[in-house]
């Protein structure tokens, strides 16, 4: 028994004397000993490197203004609407500019007088007399520099037997043609059907030829006034009651209204451009009809 005894003893020393000793050559550093090595070593580092390595963060602020080239700029400089800014390094030429460009638009040439075609306008001065209207001749009226006038004027002082144009008007042929087929095929029938008990006496020429710009403004294109090619009516009279007066009639549920709306809409089969009473704020008591002509036959009515 104290053999086997003996015997258990010695293999006990054995297997402890056998067992291979901690891994040595690969030593695992204490946690608190590797995690204050590190950033003990290197933050140090980054701290001293990142000011110096850094670019400086303003070098041009540091530049002087006057070492700036005259009229150079930077975004922060040119702030639209200042116009101190704006004008910097300009000078007195520079702010003339736009009165310089708006003088140039203005002294643009105007169109020239347009020439009528010598076949076309004795066909229409001889449809003119078959139809009734009675009419003179009148010489040429030129305004180059403003860019007014008619080639080939007439005086129409009545538009159909028995219907006057009050007062007498000066335009061109074509107009004048338009107005009296337009009194002819298409005012006369429809105030038979509204207004059966009364005829069509007279026309009122609020407007036929005159040098203006659009709606009498100041700038922009001429009108068709001032080439003979627009009429304006401000009433419509008849042989007996009152006369119809051109006023927004939209809503209008009279045989007046209706008669009204009814030659308005019409004309457009006979002039390019239509403007109703109250189609703008510049046509609110007449009826404005021209013969513009317009690319691809377009018409303006309203």
């Amino acid at each position: 028994m104290l053999h086997r005894l003996c015997l258990l003893v010695a293999s006990l020393a054995l297997i402890a004397a056998s067992e291979p000793p901690p891994q040595v050559p690969v030593p695992q550093p204490k946690p608190g000993e590797a995690q204050s090595s590190t950033p003990s070593e290197k933050p140090p580092e980054e701290k001293l490197q990142n000011p110096a390595e850094a670019p400086k963060p303003a070098p041009k602020p540091q530049v002087p203004e006057a070492s700036k080239p005259d009229g150079e700029k930077t975004a922060a400089d040119k702030e639209p609407g200042d116009p101190k800014k704006e004008g910097e390094g300009k000078g007195s030429e520079g702010q003339q500019k736009p009165a310089d460009g708006v003088k140039k638009a203005e002294e643009k040439p105007r169109e020239p007088v347009k020439p009528e075609d010598p076949a076309e306008l004795e066909a229409c001065l001889g449809a003119l007399k078959e139809i009734g209207a009675e009419f003179k001749k009148l010489e040429p009226i030129r305004d180059e520099e403003q860019g007014c006038g008619i080639e080939a004027p007439i005086e129409l002082s009545v538009v159909l037997p028995g219907i006057k144009l009050e007062p007498s008007g000066t335009m061109r042929c074509e107009t004048a043609l338009a107005l009296s087929r337009w009194t002819k095929e298409m005012m006369l029938p429809a105030a038979a059907l509204a207004l059966p008990e009364k005829k069509v006496t007279a026309i009122a020429n609020a407007s036929t030829y005159i040098c203006r710009n659009r709606n009498s403004a100041e700038n922009g294109k001429i009108s068709e006034h001032a080439k003979g090619n627009a009429v304006d009516i401000s009433t419509i009279a008849f042989d007996k009651g009152e006369p119809l007066v051109m006023k927004p009639r939209g809503e209008d549920g009279t045989p007046e209204g209706a008669f009204q709306r009814t030659i308005t809409a019409a004309a457009c089969l006979f002039f390019r451009t239509v403007l109703s009473p109250g189609s703008d704020a510049t046509h609110q008591d007449h009826l404005h009809l021209d013969v513009l002509e317009r690319k691809g036959g377009y018409l303006y009515c309203r």
